[in-house]
């Protein structure tokens, strides 16, 4: 999270959805994310030198052009080069495919959520990006004073045992 404020990726085919869905998430989050929107696998590959914190993607692309025979990469294999290329960044694939063997290639490839797009997704969503977001910010200060506890735990054992011994003598 580049000073504080995490950067969330957006990657659909569906450019109408995709600024909807930004609008929504920059709206109803309760903390200030920078979101960027892509409408292919390729184009958010090119740009993960942002280090982005959340990565939401579809499960289909379509190229915009209807001449264009390239292939584009569906969601599943996004999610395979995300996790090679960028390990620590959480994915949550958003698609309308309710198909459940759909959803378990995203899980096993990497993805962390699952949501089927339908009308309350945004919502979802954005609980969902709130939780992972305050997870992360709280996790190294929490492991901060876990540590302290057991420090000062093992101190005082060792300190009992001090006076124990002495105790003896």
């Amino acid at each position: 999270m580049a000073n504080d404020q995490p950067i969330i990726f957006l990657v659909d085919d569906d450019e109408l959805y995709l600024l909807r869905l930004k609008d929504h998430l920059t709206e109803k989050l309760a903390f200030a994310a920078r979101i960027l929107t892509y409408t292919s696998g390729e184009e958010c590959l090119a740009n993960l030198s942002m280090e982005p914190d959340i990565v939401v993607l579809d499960y289909y692309f379509t190229p915009n052009d209807s001449r264009n025979d390239k292939k584009l990469m569906n969601g599943i294999e996004l999610i395979g080069r995300l996790k090679e290329s960028a390990p620590n960044t959480h994915l949550i694939m958003l698609s309308t495919e309710t198909d459940v063997e759909v959803a378990n290639m995203a899980i096993k490839e990497g993805a962390k959520d699952y949501i089927i797009k339908y009308e309350y997704a945004p919502i979802q969503l954005q609980y969902l990006i709130g939780n992972i977001i305050l997870n992360r910010k709280f996790t190294p200060k929490a492991n901060y004073w876990k540590w302290g506890a057991i420090a000062i735990g093992v101190l005082f054992i060792l300190m009992i045992i001090y006076l124990i011994s002495g105790l003896k003598s």
